[in-house]
């Protein structure tokens, strides 16, 4: 993993252990820059689990994927599953909530729709995206979940990330 992917991946951590951070500091990325990446609304891994992007790697070995999914863009997502919560969801099923709560989210500069929740819910899954070069492209805690639809998606990818994007939303907490 190279410390641009670790970077990226900061998004679904809330803190990081104190020799990480000092990685990324010594690598050009400033403290605003890491507090931004661990601010963005996302699914978020346990500390107790993992403290910082370079130990999904370690913990990964630790078990073998439940499921893997092939992207017409070449891209392989793989999920597994772990016997411990490590994380927890951002993402919920529309009919699990109350419609009138819905709130507009911006995410990634994209105005998003999303729901308040006192608590998020836990999960013991990750998801990893590598290249079919096997580089980091993201990881996750939860289910897998398609990409917004986009023009790099063919038409199969692009109906399935169209229905499960109308049927789910992100999740924020209160």
């Amino acid at each position: 993993m190279t410390i641009e992917q670790a970077f990226y991946l900061l998004k679904h951590f809330t803190e990081i252990d104190s020799a990480a951070k000092s990685l990324f500091l010594a690598n050009g990325f400033n403290e605003e820059a890491i507090s931004q990446q661990l601010q963005t609304i996302g699914s978020k891994f346990f500390n107790s689990f993992c403290q910082s992007p370079f130990d999904l790697e370690t913990q990964l070995k630790r078990t073998k994927p439940i499921e893997q999914i092939i992207q017409s863009n070449g891209r392989i997502a793989k999920v597994y599953q772990f016997d411990q919560e490590i994380g927890t969801e951002q993402v919920i099923e529309k009919e699990k909530i109350d419609l009138e709560k819905l709130i507009d989210l911006e995410r990634n500069g994209i105005l998003i729709q999303a729901v308040q929740l006192q608590e998020l819910p836990k999960t013991n899954c990750i998801v990893v995206i590598k290249s079919k070069e096997d580089a980091w492209i993201t990881a996750f805690p939860g289910k897998y979940a398609p990409a917004f639809p986009s023009d790099w998606m063919n038409a199969t990818e692009k109906s399935v990330a169209t229905v499960y994007w109308q049927n789910h939303l992100f999740i924020t907490q209160k």
